[in-house]
């Protein structure tokens, strides 16, 4: 970046995928805003990158769920001369289980904080991206987007939703420099949660199963390439091919049977 005062902002940055790209934005000399719940993983974060990269960064405690958020964030932007270029989406979690056994208050936030959250901070950002140019909005989407899971009906909802949504603002916006990149990863071991989703699911599970670093490199490097669609790892890239392939009404047979799992012990996830 050639100016000092431009960043990557960067949500769900105190754990997970989320600062993991953080900490990769920020070993490639990228200025970076972390959002997050206010919490000490959020300031861990932000004094690790201050004191291993040289890099400027600052962070600000916001439950993303909040309708005025976005607004509060875009505040503090504009009062600290911070322009963001770069804009990830990335806060959010999932739940499995029979849908019926989930309270609806819990799909809500869901949908809140996947799905809300990310149009009410494009909405808020988008315009002065346009203005500055060569931007890029990278949203986190799942490998699930586009292979729907039983038992995890609302939260692959809010994933296809925003792999639908990213896919249709990028036409609009491209003209004006703003790039948009979907990242969509498949299990990725970010908590104790997902360790137990993976090793419920066995052997198979672990041949697509990344770190967070992992993805974070590979997210990062496609995005500033103004990839499009970023599948981390080559399996889950094959996965991804080879389900389009399957009728969907087998595929679907398929996928509630490996996931009916979730019914015996609840799962979360989250980035």
């Amino acid at each position: 970046m050639d100016s000092k005062n431009d960043f990557a902002l960067i949500t769900g940055a105190s754990l997970g995928i989320g600062k993991e790209i953080a900490k990769e934005l920020s070993r490639l000399q990228i200025n970076t805003l972390l959002i997050a719940l206010d919490s000490p993983e959020l300031k861990d974060t932000e004094k690790f990158i201050a004191e291993n990269y040289g890099t400027r960064v600052d962070s600000l405690g916001v439950d993303l769920t909040d309708p005025n958020s976005a607004n509060r964030i875009y505040d503090w932007c504009k009062k600290n001369n911070y322009n963001v270029n770069i804009l990830i989406n990335n806060a959010g979690f999932g739940e499995g289980g029979a849908f019926e056994d989930i309270p609806l208050e819990r799909y809500c936030q869901m949908i809140d904080l996947n799905n809300k959250a990310y149009i009410a901070m494009t909405h808020r950002f988008l315009p002065d991206m346009k203005r500055l140019g060569k931007s890029h909005i990278m949203n986190t989407s799942s490998m699930e987007a586009t292979l729907p899971l039983p038992y995890k009906a609302v939260y692959t909802g809010t994933k296809n939703f925003i792999y639908a949504y990213s896919l249709a603002l990028n036409e609009e916006v491209r003209r004006f420099g703003v790039k948009i990149s979907i990242l969509c990863p498949g299990p990725v071991l970010t908590n104790e949660g997902g360790l137990k989703r993976i090793q419920s699911q066995g052997a198979k599970a672990k041949l697509i199963v990344m770190m967070p670093d992992e993805v974070a490199r590979v997210a990062v490097k496609h995005m500033l390439k103004g990839m499009l669609i970023i599948n981390p790892g080559k399996m889950n890239w094959w996965v991804t091919k080879v389900s389009k392939l399957i009728p969907t009404r087998l595929k679907m047979r398929i996928m509630e049977r490996i996931f009916r799992v979730y019914t015996k012990e609840e799962k979360n996830t989250g980035h």
